[in-house]
């Protein structure tokens, strides 16, 4: 049953205090019995009574479906958006590995019984619901009430980053609404953990994360914090730097295992790894930049997770809404969920839980797993038998961390020596494998570096990702001088691209000017030699496309033999196997100079120009014919509505500039090399048809 009256909750609102005004505007003091009523999937004969429905401090259960029945609504807002301003899930999505992005996030959009997500609740993100006296009061003035503001609820945040002062702790009656004028509803004042300056830091950089979300996951991030140590210089003396900066108090036990745990494990206390990260990067432009090379990561296996299965509905992002070609309904899903397994949900209510459950199992390692007994509802929680058919072994598992945290079989998961040195010499011929010394989880291996000839023991997974010797990174060799950069574009791209702003090292953003359609884009150099290019002309290429170029490029010397994360394992007709990102391999394929991964290339690629490039083009030739430009100019190239969707593409990230209605002019942004405030990889924003 659709609620009387709907009001849109403010920008930054909490969820659950915007659903305890919506119970005090439909005249109901109990939480649970809105919910029941208004928020649950029942039939007109159904008595409340008899529906169960529990009030969660930080999300709705089922939230798909609930969004769905009021799409209509204009004030109700989408899950996508209720998952980004109303809770702390997209805040926190760089302190969760992928796999537990998706367990959350598929535990939030489905009803509890086709969740496949465990019994019983999951632990809450909000444990007490906080509030600033001064945004009270300035609330009152402004709009004659109050209300709770997700950016207050985040982990380790005790201090409002607006107004510096300490966060009140608020009386919870369970499952009863939540107003923030009723008297007596202050109990204390949150305790702080430090001073007060380090405090509000923490605060102020968690805001600044609630505001511009990344896209990206716990890996990644541990692999960030790893090198910031390393660039600060004081991972040897990591102790003594917390200390000095005032944040020891935020880690609980000792320093140094601490930052171990946090650097290696799967999970972590969230208020520990947000202070951890605000003291190491301080601003919070400074993650933001340095997050940038594993954004979009997700975007080309999903391409190809979906292809032939389920219609894109919307971008690419955290959320992605899809309709099924199967059944032709349309459902929202973590893009990393699918492949883990997960699918449609309402063709999924069609299987049986253990086909559900072995069709999940399929996804993991070798695709040979499946269930050794029958599992029910009330196990799903607890340790099941599940058989590895590869080896024959029966173990003993819980269920929930084989399907959502990828445990496999140990089989899989030993590394012999002669695995380990073929994956060290595809992730770089430049290093040597002289020791695997193990570990059933590190893999810790011994590296000999041929540049430098020194050794050093480092994971074999981490290896591969950065392949990078850490003598060279501890001694601090210069960076290269703009002259040798210079040099390594051309020999990559040839004049096609010009450094257009200064350089100081491989690090730091520069602008870098696509000769073909004039415009700039700013990128970190490092990302430009691993293939990144133009952001108005570089398209995504999908597998098939990949396909396509290497037996073009290559006469079927080289194929895609499998993926493996988000790099494509290539294997030569000699036997010859390495894994590399898209970007690479183009970059490789395409480059004027002999090219050490291809050795036979018969051709270069040629592929299709970006909609987004040629409508700009279009638009720059009429700007110079007559000094503006509209759609209809280019009607001749696409459909007008196509055009008029690139065009709102096009202004939006500062290639075009409106004068007036309906005409446009090239933005000098883009020309001059002027910083925006958007950073878009070369993806970001695509209009999809």
């Amino acid at each position: 049953m659709i609620m009387p009256v709907c009001m849109r909750p403010m920008p930054d609102e909490l969820l659950y205090g915007w659903l305890s005004r919506l119970s005090l505007e439909n005249r109901y003091s109990s939480l649970t019995e809105f919910g029941k009523r208004f928020l649950t999937e029942r039939t007109a004969l159904q008595p409340p009574e008899r529906i169960s429905w529990y009030p969660r401090v930080d999300f709705i259960r089922d939230l798909d479906r609930v969004c769905e029945e009021y799409k209509e609504i204009g004030c109700f807002p989408t899950a996508d958006e209720m998952l980004r301003k109303m809770t702390p899930l997209y805040t926190v999505f760089p302190f969760l590995t992928y796999g537990n992005q998706s367990w959350w996030t598929q535990f939030i959009l489905r009803e509890p019984g086709t969740a496949l997500t465990g019994t019983g609740n999951r632990g809450n993100m909000i444990s007490e619901f906080l509030s600033c006296p001064e945004c009270r009061r300035q609330d009152h003035e402004k709009y004659g009430f109050s209300y709770l503001r997700t950016w207050h609820h985040l982990p380790g945040v005790r201090v409002c980053a607006v107004h510096k002062v300490p966060l009140q702790i608020l009386e919870y009656k369970k499952q009863k609404v939540l107003d923030l004028d009723e008297d007596g509803i202050i109990l204390s004042e949150k305790e702080l953990v430090g001073d007060l300056e380090t405090e509000w830091g923490i605060s102020s950089f968690a805001k600044k994360l609630y505001e511009k979300p990344l896209f990206f996951d716990l890996r990644g991030l541990q692999a960030l914090l790893s090198e910031r140590m390393e660039e600060l210089d004081i991972r040897k003396k990591i102790a003594e730097a917390v200390k000095s900066a005032g944040f020891l108090p935020y880690l609980n036990a000792e320093c140094e295992k601490r930052v171990q745990k946090m650097l290696m494990e799967p999970r972590n206390g969230m208020d520990e790894i947000m202070a951890f990260s605000a003291f190491l990067f301080g601003e919070y432009s400074v993650l933001e930049e340095k997050a940038q090379r594993f954004l979009g990561e997700l975007e080309e296996p999903f391409a190809d997770v979906i292809h032939g299965r389920f219609q894109l509905l919307s971008g690419f992002g955290r959320l992605v809404h899809l309709k099924c070609v199967t059944c032709g309904k349309g459902f929202h899903i973590h893009p990393y969920s699918l492949g883990l397994g997960c699918g449609c949900p309402f063709c999924e209510t069609r299987m049986s839980l253990q086909q559900r459950i072995n069709r999940r199992l399929s996804f993991l390692g070798d695709g040979n797993y499946e269930l050794a007994e029958d599992v029910n509802e009330e196990a799903m929680g607890e340790r099941v038998s599940i058989l590895h058919k590869t080896c024959g072994n029966v173990r003993k598992t819980r269920l929930m961390e084989t399907l959502w945290m990828q445990k496999k079989c140990d089989c899989e998961t030993k590394v012999s020596f002669s695995d380990a040195a073929e994956r060290v010499r595809a992730a770089s011929t430049d290093f040597t494998l002289i020791r695997y010394i193990g570990g059933k989880k590190d893999h810790i291996v011994r590296l000999k570096h041929k540049v430098c000839g020194q050794t050093f023991d480092w994971e074999l997974g981490r290896f591969q990702k950065r392949p990078t010797c850490m003598v060279c990174e501890r001694r601090r060799a210069p960076r290269e001088s703009v002259e040798d950069f210079i040099k390594r574009m051309s020999d990559l791209v040839g004049d096609e691209y010009e450094l257009a702003s200064g350089f100081t090292d491989l690090r730091s953003r520069i602008l870098v000017r696509h000769r073909a359609c004039g415009t700039v884009t700013e990128m970190i150099p490092n990302d430009f030699l691993r293939g990144r290019r133009c952001n108005l002309c570089h398209k995504v290429i999908r597998r098939a496309e990949l396909e396509a170029e290497l037996e073009s490029c290559t006469g079927g010397y080289y194929r895609i033999t499998g993926m493996k994360n988000v790099r494509y394992a290539i294997e030569g007709e000699n036997g010859e196997r390495f894994f590399r990102d898209p970007g690479y391999i183009m970059q490789e394929l395409s480059r004027p100079t002999e090219s050490k991964l291809f050795t036979h290339r018969v051709a270069k690629p040629k592929p299709a120009p970006r909609k987004e490039a040629l409508i700009y083009l279009s638009a720059k030739e009429i700007c110079r014919q007559k000094g503006f430009w509209s759609p209809r100019d280019s009607a001749d190239i696409l459909l007008l509505k196509q055009v008029q969707d690139l065009m709102r593409w096009l202004v939006r990230n500062s290639y075009l500039e409106r004068i007036g209605y309906g005409k446009y002019v090239l933005s000098e942004k883009k020309l001059s090399g002027e910083h925006s405030d958007e950073n878009q990889t070369a993806d970001d924003g695509t209009v999809q048809e």
